[in-house]
Protein backbone atom coordinates (compact mmCIF):
# COMPACT_ATOMS: atom_id res chain seq x y z
CA UNK A 1 0.00 0.00 0.00
CA UNK A 2 1.23 3.51 -0.80
CA UNK A 3 0.18 7.03 0.14
CA UNK A 4 -2.36 8.13 -2.44
CA UNK A 5 -1.82 11.64 -3.77
CA UNK A 6 -3.38 13.49 -6.68
CA UNK A 7 -2.27 16.88 -8.03
CA UNK A 8 -0.55 17.98 -4.82
CA UNK A 9 -0.16 21.78 -4.87
CA UNK A 10 3.46 22.90 -5.29
CA UNK A 11 3.35 25.19 -2.28
CA UNK A 12 2.29 22.32 0.00
CA UNK A 13 5.74 20.78 0.29
CA UNK A 14 6.94 20.06 3.84
CA UNK A 15 9.42 22.92 3.93
CA UNK A 16 6.67 25.35 2.95
CA UNK A 17 4.15 23.92 5.43
CA UNK A 18 6.75 24.46 8.16
CA UNK A 19 6.62 28.22 7.56
CA UNK A 20 3.23 28.18 9.30
CA UNK A 21 4.32 26.12 12.30
CA UNK A 22 5.78 28.83 14.52
CA UNK A 23 2.78 31.13 14.19
CA UNK A 24 0.43 28.23 14.89
CA UNK A 25 2.53 27.16 17.87
CA UNK A 26 1.78 30.54 19.49
CA UNK A 27 -1.92 30.28 18.63
CA UNK A 28 -2.12 26.80 20.14
CA UNK A 29 -0.87 28.09 23.48
CA UNK A 30 -4.01 30.27 23.66
CA UNK A 31 -6.47 27.43 23.03
CA UNK A 32 -9.48 27.57 25.39
CA UNK A 33 -9.59 23.82 26.14
CA UNK A 34 -6.30 22.53 27.52
CA UNK A 35 -7.52 18.95 27.99
CA UNK A 36 -9.29 18.06 24.76
CA UNK A 37 -9.11 14.29 25.14
CA UNK A 38 -11.29 12.69 22.49
CA UNK A 39 -11.08 15.80 20.34
CA UNK A 40 -8.50 17.56 18.19
CA UNK A 41 -4.94 18.00 19.41
CA UNK A 42 -1.85 19.70 17.98
CA UNK A 43 -1.17 17.61 14.81
CA UNK A 44 -4.62 17.96 13.26
CA UNK A 45 -5.32 21.42 14.59
CA UNK A 46 -2.19 22.50 12.74
CA UNK A 47 -3.36 20.64 9.65
CA UNK A 48 -6.75 22.34 9.72
CA UNK A 49 -5.07 25.71 10.36
CA UNK A 50 -2.87 25.20 7.29
CA UNK A 51 -5.78 24.26 5.04
CA UNK A 52 -7.84 27.22 6.22
CA UNK A 53 -4.96 29.64 5.60
CA UNK A 54 -4.41 28.26 2.11
CA UNK A 55 -8.01 27.93 0.95
CA UNK A 56 -9.49 30.94 2.80
CA UNK A 57 -13.12 29.74 2.59
CA UNK A 58 -15.86 32.29 3.24
CA UNK A 59 -18.16 29.57 4.63
CA UNK A 60 -17.07 26.61 6.78
CA UNK A 61 -19.21 23.69 7.91
CA UNK A 62 -17.80 21.58 10.71
CA UNK A 63 -19.62 18.29 11.20
CA UNK A 64 -18.73 17.09 14.69
CA UNK A 65 -17.57 19.72 17.18
CA UNK A 66 -17.46 17.86 20.54
CA UNK A 67 -16.05 20.34 23.10
CA UNK A 68 -15.72 23.18 20.60
CA UNK A 69 -11.96 23.49 20.08
CA UNK A 70 -12.25 23.37 16.29
CA UNK A 71 -14.87 26.13 16.29
CA UNK A 72 -12.46 28.34 18.21
CA UNK A 73 -9.66 27.57 15.76
CA UNK A 74 -11.74 28.28 12.65
CA UNK A 75 -13.11 31.61 13.86
CA UNK A 76 -9.67 32.75 15.03
CA UNK A 77 -8.05 31.74 11.76
CA UNK A 78 -10.82 33.20 9.56
CA UNK A 79 -12.52 35.94 11.60
CA UNK A 80 -14.78 37.00 8.71
CA UNK A 81 -15.94 33.53 7.66
CA UNK A 82 -19.44 32.21 8.31
CA UNK A 83 -19.36 28.97 10.31
CA UNK A 84 -22.02 26.30 10.68
CA UNK A 85 -21.16 24.02 13.61
CA UNK A 86 -23.00 20.69 13.69
CA UNK A 87 -23.20 18.06 16.41
CA UNK A 88 -26.02 15.73 17.49
CA UNK A 89 -25.22 16.54 21.13
CA UNK A 90 -24.30 20.17 21.75
CA UNK A 91 -24.18 19.59 25.51
CA UNK A 92 -20.53 18.52 25.31
CA UNK A 93 -19.42 22.03 24.35
CA UNK A 94 -16.94 23.71 26.66
CA UNK A 95 -16.24 26.52 24.23
CA UNK A 96 -19.33 28.25 22.82
CA UNK A 97 -18.71 31.05 20.38
CA UNK A 98 -20.40 34.41 20.90
CA UNK A 99 -19.70 35.51 17.34
CA UNK A 100 -22.61 36.33 15.05
CA UNK A 101 -20.74 34.46 12.32
CA UNK A 102 -21.18 31.12 14.09
CA UNK A 103 -24.42 29.13 13.94
CA UNK A 104 -24.96 25.90 15.90
CA UNK A 105 -27.24 23.03 14.92
CA UNK A 106 -27.91 19.53 16.27
CA UNK A 107 -29.31 18.38 12.91
CA UNK A 108 -27.15 16.17 10.73
CA UNK A 109 -25.15 17.40 7.74
CA UNK A 110 -27.56 15.82 5.26
CA UNK A 111 -30.54 17.62 6.84
CA UNK A 112 -29.19 21.15 6.41
CA UNK A 113 -30.28 23.67 3.78
CA UNK A 114 -27.36 23.94 1.39
CA UNK A 115 -29.33 25.29 -1.55
CA UNK A 116 -26.95 28.27 -1.84
CA UNK A 117 -23.38 27.26 -1.07
CA UNK A 118 -20.63 29.82 -1.81
CA UNK A 119 -18.14 28.51 -4.34
CA UNK A 120 -15.18 28.48 -1.94
CA UNK A 121 -16.98 26.79 0.96
CA UNK A 122 -15.23 24.09 3.00
CA UNK A 123 -16.61 21.11 4.93
CA UNK A 124 -14.64 19.71 7.86
CA UNK A 125 -15.77 16.19 8.76
CA UNK A 126 -14.86 15.04 12.27
CA UNK A 127 -17.98 12.96 12.90
CA UNK A 128 -16.92 9.32 12.48
CA UNK A 129 -19.52 8.71 9.78
CA UNK A 130 -19.23 6.86 6.47
CA UNK A 131 -16.90 9.12 4.44
CA UNK A 132 -18.01 7.59 1.14
CA UNK A 133 -21.55 8.78 1.83
CA UNK A 134 -20.35 12.11 3.23
CA UNK A 135 -18.24 12.89 0.18
CA UNK A 136 -21.04 12.11 -2.28
CA UNK A 137 -23.48 14.23 -0.28
CA UNK A 138 -21.03 17.12 -0.05
CA UNK A 139 -20.46 16.99 -3.81
CA UNK A 140 -24.20 16.94 -4.52
CA UNK A 141 -24.65 20.00 -2.27
CA UNK A 142 -21.99 21.92 -4.20
CA UNK A 143 -19.03 21.76 -1.82
CA UNK A 144 -15.61 21.63 -3.49
CA UNK A 145 -13.27 21.69 -0.49
CA UNK A 146 -13.36 18.85 2.05
CA UNK A 147 -11.15 18.07 5.05
CA UNK A 148 -11.51 14.74 6.87
CA UNK A 149 -10.04 14.42 10.35
CA UNK A 150 -10.19 10.69 11.11
CA UNK A 151 -8.70 9.21 7.95
CA UNK A 152 -8.04 5.85 9.56
CA UNK A 153 -5.80 3.28 7.83
CA UNK A 154 -7.25 0.04 6.52
CA UNK A 155 -6.42 -2.01 9.63
CA UNK A 156 -7.70 0.39 12.28
CA UNK A 157 -10.43 2.81 13.29
CA UNK A 158 -14.18 2.85 13.76
CA UNK A 159 -15.19 4.66 10.60
CA UNK A 160 -15.15 4.10 6.84
CA UNK A 161 -12.39 6.53 5.93
CA UNK A 162 -10.85 7.57 2.60
CA UNK A 163 -7.85 5.32 3.24
CA UNK A 164 -10.21 2.37 3.66
CA UNK A 165 -12.05 3.36 0.49
CA UNK A 166 -8.76 3.61 -1.42
CA UNK A 167 -7.47 0.27 -0.12
CA UNK A 168 -10.76 -1.50 -0.74
CA UNK A 169 -10.62 -2.93 2.78
CA UNK A 170 -14.22 -2.21 3.71
CA UNK A 171 -14.95 -1.84 7.43
CA UNK A 172 -15.31 -4.43 10.15
CA UNK A 173 -16.93 -2.43 12.95
CA UNK A 174 -15.77 -4.05 16.17
CA UNK A 175 -17.54 -1.70 18.56
CA UNK A 176 -20.35 -4.17 19.26
CA UNK A 177 -20.64 -5.48 22.80
CA UNK A 178 -22.97 -5.77 25.76
CA UNK A 179 -22.66 -2.09 26.64
CA UNK A 180 -23.56 -1.00 23.11
CA UNK A 181 -26.47 -3.46 23.05
CA UNK A 182 -27.87 -2.20 26.36
CA UNK A 183 -27.48 1.42 25.23
CA UNK A 184 -29.25 0.67 21.95
CA UNK A 185 -32.14 -1.08 23.72
CA UNK A 186 -32.52 1.81 26.17
CA UNK A 187 -32.54 4.38 23.38
CA UNK A 188 -35.11 2.47 21.35
CA UNK A 189 -37.31 1.86 24.40
CA UNK A 190 -37.22 5.52 25.38
CA UNK A 191 -37.98 6.55 21.82
CA UNK A 192 -40.97 4.20 21.62
CA UNK A 193 -42.39 5.44 24.94
CA UNK A 194 -42.16 9.04 23.76
CA UNK A 195 -43.87 8.13 20.49
CA UNK A 196 -46.71 6.42 22.39
CA UNK A 197 -47.23 9.50 24.53
CA UNK A 198 -47.01 11.90 21.61
CA UNK A 199 -47.86 10.42 18.21
CA UNK A 200 -46.73 13.62 16.45
CA UNK A 201 -43.30 13.49 18.01
CA UNK A 202 -40.39 13.14 15.62
CA UNK A 203 -37.50 11.87 17.71
CA UNK A 204 -34.43 11.31 15.58
CA UNK A 205 -31.89 8.77 16.75
CA UNK A 206 -28.45 9.31 15.27
CA UNK A 207 -27.43 6.23 13.32
CA UNK A 208 -24.03 5.91 14.96
CA UNK A 209 -25.73 5.33 18.30
CA UNK A 210 -27.34 2.10 17.14
CA UNK A 211 -25.90 0.81 13.91
CA UNK A 212 -23.04 -1.49 13.03
CA UNK A 213 -21.19 0.20 10.19
CA UNK A 214 -19.85 -2.98 8.57
CA UNK A 215 -18.98 -2.44 4.90
CA UNK A 216 -17.92 -5.17 2.48
CA UNK A 217 -14.51 -5.14 0.82
CA UNK A 218 -14.80 -3.45 -2.55
CA UNK A 219 -12.73 -1.40 -5.01
CA UNK A 220 -15.89 0.01 -6.56
CA UNK A 221 -16.27 2.81 -4.01
CA UNK A 222 -12.88 4.29 -4.87
CA UNK A 223 -13.49 3.94 -8.59
CA UNK A 224 -16.80 5.77 -8.17
CA UNK A 225 -15.35 8.77 -6.35
CA UNK A 226 -11.86 8.98 -7.89
CA UNK A 227 -13.26 10.73 -10.95
CA UNK A 228 -14.70 13.44 -8.70
CA UNK A 229 -11.35 14.26 -7.08
CA UNK A 230 -9.22 17.07 -8.45
CA UNK A 231 -6.78 17.16 -5.51
CA UNK A 232 -6.10 14.67 -2.73
CA UNK A 233 -3.50 15.38 -0.05
CA UNK A 234 -2.69 13.75 3.28
CA UNK A 235 -1.34 16.19 5.84
CA UNK A 236 2.00 14.89 7.14
CA UNK A 237 2.65 14.10 10.81
CA UNK A 238 4.76 16.66 12.62
CA UNK A 239 6.71 13.88 14.32
CA UNK A 240 6.58 10.17 13.50
CA UNK A 241 7.08 7.89 16.48
CA UNK A 242 8.05 4.22 16.49
CA UNK A 243 4.57 3.02 17.39
CA UNK A 244 1.11 3.98 16.18
CA UNK A 245 -1.66 5.14 18.48
CA UNK A 246 -2.78 1.49 18.60
CA UNK A 247 0.58 0.30 19.94
CA UNK A 248 1.97 -1.58 16.92
CA UNK A 249 4.93 -0.69 14.70
CA UNK A 250 4.38 2.38 12.57
CA UNK A 251 5.70 0.79 9.39
CA UNK A 252 5.12 1.74 5.77
CA UNK A 253 3.54 -1.59 4.85
CA UNK A 254 0.49 -1.29 7.11
CA UNK A 255 0.59 2.46 7.74
CA UNK A 256 1.84 4.32 4.65
CA UNK A 257 2.45 7.88 5.83
CA UNK A 258 3.80 11.11 4.31
CA UNK A 259 7.28 12.14 5.44
CA UNK A 260 7.07 13.88 8.85
CA UNK A 261 7.68 17.61 9.09
CA UNK A 262 10.24 17.39 11.90
CA UNK A 263 12.69 14.94 13.44
CA UNK A 264 12.99 14.00 17.10
CA UNK A 265 15.92 16.41 17.49
CA UNK A 266 13.36 19.25 17.47
CA UNK A 267 10.98 17.80 20.05
CA UNK A 268 12.10 20.21 22.79
CA UNK A 269 11.37 23.24 20.61
CA UNK A 270 7.89 21.94 19.75
CA UNK A 271 7.04 20.05 22.93
CA UNK A 272 3.24 20.32 22.55
CA UNK A 273 3.41 18.92 19.04
CA UNK A 274 5.66 16.07 20.14
CA UNK A 275 3.48 15.23 23.14
CA UNK A 276 0.40 14.97 20.92
CA UNK A 277 2.11 13.26 17.97
CA UNK A 278 0.57 9.89 18.85
CA UNK A 279 -2.88 11.30 18.05
CA UNK A 280 -2.14 11.56 14.33
CA UNK A 281 -4.81 9.95 12.12
CA UNK A 282 -3.80 10.86 8.54
CA UNK A 283 -5.96 13.98 8.12
CA UNK A 284 -6.66 14.59 4.43
CA UNK A 285 -7.85 17.33 2.10
CA UNK A 286 -9.85 16.84 -1.10
CA UNK A 287 -10.78 19.35 -3.75
CA UNK A 288 -13.64 18.08 -5.90
CA UNK A 289 -14.15 18.85 -9.57
CA UNK A 290 -16.48 21.61 -10.70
Amino acid sequence: MIVYNKNKPRDWENKLILKYLDEFNEIYKKRPIKNNHGGMSFPHMFGLYFFLKKIKPSFVVESGIFKGQSTWLIENTLPNAKILSLDPNLNFRQYISKSQNVEYSSSDFVDQNFSEVPNNSLVFFDDHQNFYERLLCAYSFGFKHIVADDNYPSLQGDTYSFKKIYSGSGLNDKRTGIKKLIKALLLLTLNNIKKKLNKNLINTIQKYELSIQDIIKTKNHFQNIEKLIEIYFEFPPIFKKKFTRWGDNWDEVNYPTPKPLLSDEQKEQYSDAYKDSGNYTWMCYLKLIE
